[in-house]
């Protein structure tokens, strides 16, 4: 009987001694298996966001890249459309456009002023620019498709300034433009 009593004793010693393993398992090791866990998924989710953050940047990025190419592309158009004459050329076909538009919508030019060239503000490149100044008299109607039409004759022009006033011959328009060429080589003028 001893030896019965014996191998239970060998075997309960043995239970507690894996049962204090056990628990030295579940106290020390589970945790930090737990915790190690944690610290990974809380790395991955911070590695998709970042991930996100940076397909977001790098699409707005090739979206800037597209609109600077086709800014790119139409600035050189834009170049490549503009008149390569004298400044005086380009004077003649405004003022020629100008007439032509104001007999077709019946208006009354009383005054075509123009600047000299200049070169401000396009320092570094060749485009040129002059002003032109001028005022048209007629009915209100007339001044819109007017402007519409000048508008679409392909002159290289931006309005800088512009007044609708009322007078007693009937509307009064008042309009600065800025007109653009590309001068290239010196004019005949420049070197005078």
């Amino acid at each position: 009987m001893n030896s019965p009593l014996r191998a239970s004793r060998l075997r309960l010693g043995l239970g507690i001694l894996g049962l204090a393993l056990g628990l030295g398992v579940a106290i020390f090791l589970l945790p930090d298996a737990s915790q190690q866990r944690s610290q990974k998924v809380k790395a991955k989710q911070e590695a998709e966001r970042n991930r996100n953050q940076q397909v977001q940047q790098l699409q707005e990025l090739q979206q800037l890249a597209d609109r600077i190419r086709r800014g790119q592309e139409t600035l050189e158009n834009l170049e490549a459309r503009l008149p390569r004459g004298s400044a005086g050329e380009l004077q003649w076909n405004l003022s020629k456009t100008l007439h032509e538009l104001a007999k077709k919508h019946d208006l009354r030019l009383q005054m075509v002023k123009y600047g000299l060239p200049s070169r401000e503000g396009a320092r570094g490149s060749d485009l040129e620019a002059v002003d032109v100044e001028f005022v048209a008299v007629g009915i209100y109607a007339n001044h819109k498709a007017f402007m519409l039409d000048l508008e679409g004759s392909g002159l290289p022009f931006a309005v800088r300034d512009g007044r609708l006033e009322e007078s007693p011959e009937g509307a009064r328009i008042d309009i600065v433009l800025r007109a653009f060429r590309k001068a290239g080589a010196p004019d005949r003028e420049e070197e005078a």
